[in-house]
């Protein structure tokens, strides 16, 4: 598979004014690191840093992210947000909208939201996001980790993941994937995301997740605290409402619901 090339990548992207930087690396521990390692050194909101391969590569909840050398995308985009606190779980839900609307792109349409983030299609997973906040000198700062299965087949896989995982070359029956054509997409689609965000376009991004997670809605679900209810949508501050039988609960990004099947 052809390298990723930070210049070819910049070139694609000069017209937004979103991206200030591009990393490629050849291989690394884990991009949010590297994007984190830059932010502690002054590095500026629309730092993207990608990577051929991960050794550490990491998902929601301490699980690790298989990342095979010159397969897949793995990325972490670096965010300075000035907003309220309240309003920091927008951002996760913007990343997620952003990662689907890139996968659909290259799918035929068939990437869906599973709650809070994770890109689905035909059951398998295809692709994830994770989001790492903390407070530096200058500010918060967010890291988007962002990983897609591009052009695995189902061997390049690990035994423990064939057939719960599955890649956009699976889903285009064995044709590749340009990674840096997608790769644009999904920065471009994040862009325009976080810009809504930031001209007070919230409901918009709620919206557009809600049509690509329709598990949010109206579908029973068992908490992880315990106890079930019914989905109802996003609340103002980017969590999950769960109409249970003593009332709305509120389950946030680092949470997970289970699908009760019916």
């Amino acid at each position: 598979m052809p390298r990723l090339d930070a210049n070819r990548l910049a070139a694609s992207l000069t017209h937004s004014a979103f991206v200030r930087r591009i990393v490629v690396l050849p291989t690394t521990g884990s991009t949010n690191d590297d994007a984190r390692r830059l932010a502690s050194e002054g590095a500026p909101e629309g730092t993207v840093v990608l990577s051929e391969h991960q050794s550490e590569g990491r998902g929601r909840l301490g699980r690790s992210w298989d990342s095979p050398e010159r397969t897949g995308l793995y990325l972490s985009v670096l965010l300075r947000p000035t907003e309220p606190p309240g309003n920091i779980g927008h951002y996760p839900i913007a990343a997620a909208v952003a990662v689907c609307t890139a996968c659909r792109a290259f799918s035929g349409g068939r990437a869906v939201l599973k709650w809070p983030n994770d890109v689905l299609a035909e059951g398998g997973k295809l692709a994830g996001v994770l989001s790492e906040l903390r407070h530096g000198a200058s500010g918060a700062e967010l890291v988007l980790g962002i990983g897609v299965n591009v052009n695995q087949t189902e061997e390049d896989f690990e035994a423990s993941l064939r057939g719960s995982a599955t890649s956009l070359r699976i889903l285009r029956c064995g044709v590749t994937v340009d990674r840096e054509a997608l790769a644009t997409s999904l920065i471009e689609a994040l862009a325009t995301a976080i810009g809504l965000l930031r001209a007070g376009a919230w409901p918009e991004v709620a919206e557009q997740f809600l049509r690509y997670a329709s598990q949010a809605t109206g579908r029973r679900v068992r908490l992880a605290a315990g106890g079930e209810g019914l989905t109802d949508g996003l609340d103002a501050s980017g969590a999950l409402r769960v109409a249970t039988a003593s009332g709305i609960v509120l389950v946030h990004a680092s949470e997970s619901v289970a699908l009760i099947e019916e």
